[in-house]
């Protein structure tokens, strides 16, 4: 499966874009509204996804110029917050590790999914996340047709598949312990010449996750580690 593909960012390109470390936010924290009132149709688990798709646009850019896998192992373990058997470990790298264009820029693709985990149990919007990934991503990678054209596209797949109202519009009941999150999505769903069905994602959630495990990534937890 190939969702981004690496010979776009051949050969490396320097970290060109401008980077205010005190001031990082000025680069993502902001939410146009076509996009963020188009995201708010989607499940939260739909935007998690789409944020992490970018995630990887913005780790392809930046991994040949930074070998640390640790961006990239933790991007994949936050899937298994999609599976009620799995979940990812909240992880927090000191800043101190992570500074300058290129490791702050990692930081920041990181962070953005961390506060995912740490607020998914209080209903946020996810679409913000989604959004600030987004702005980041096009931040970073600077004008790419490509990335535009697959972020439109798998818009557009998780319209179809995942947004509220394709589920059936599920509610909170007063005792649940989670808000609604939606359906389980997969990676595959990020591949537009993948034939995604969501009725698979579930089983492919769990070879997803199953196939970091046996490669021994360390932010993924099972069900004897957490408390989903």
């Amino acid at each position: 499966m190939a969702i981004v593909d690496p010979r776009l960012f051949l050969p490396p390109r320097p970290a060109d874009y401008a980077w205010d470390e005190p001031n990082y936010l000025v680069h993502f924290h902001f939410l146009p509204s076509d996009l963020h009132d188009r995201l708010l149709l989607l499940t939260h688990n739909a935007n998690l996804a789409l944020a992490i798709g970018s995630g990887y646009w913005i780790l392809a850019r930046l991994g040949p110029l930074d070998p640390d896998r640790e961006p990239m192992e933790f991007t994949q373990a936050v899937w298994a917050e999609m599976a009620p058997d799995y979940a990812c470990a909240r992880h927090y790298p000191p800043d101190d590790l992570w500074r300058g264009p290129v490791r702050g820029a990692l930081l920041t693709e990181m962070t953005i999914l961390f506060d995912v985990l740490d607020e998914r149990g209080n209903n946020p919007v996810i679409a913000d996340r989604a959004v600030w990934m987004y702005n980041f991503a096009r931040h970073v990678i600077g004008p790419m047709p490509e990335y535009h054209a697959w972020f439109e596209a798998t818009i557009q797949r998780l319209e179809r598949h995942h947004s509220w109202s394709a589920e059936g519009n599920p509610q909170a009941r007063l005792f649940d312990d989670h808000f609604p999150v939606g359906r389980p999505v997969s990676p595959e769903v990020l591949d537009p010449e993948f034939p995604y069905d969501p009725a698979q994602a579930p089983d492919l959630l769990d070879r997803h996750i199953n196939r970091l495990l046996r490669n021994g990534n360390p932010f993924v937890l099972d069900a004897d580690e957490h408390d989903h």
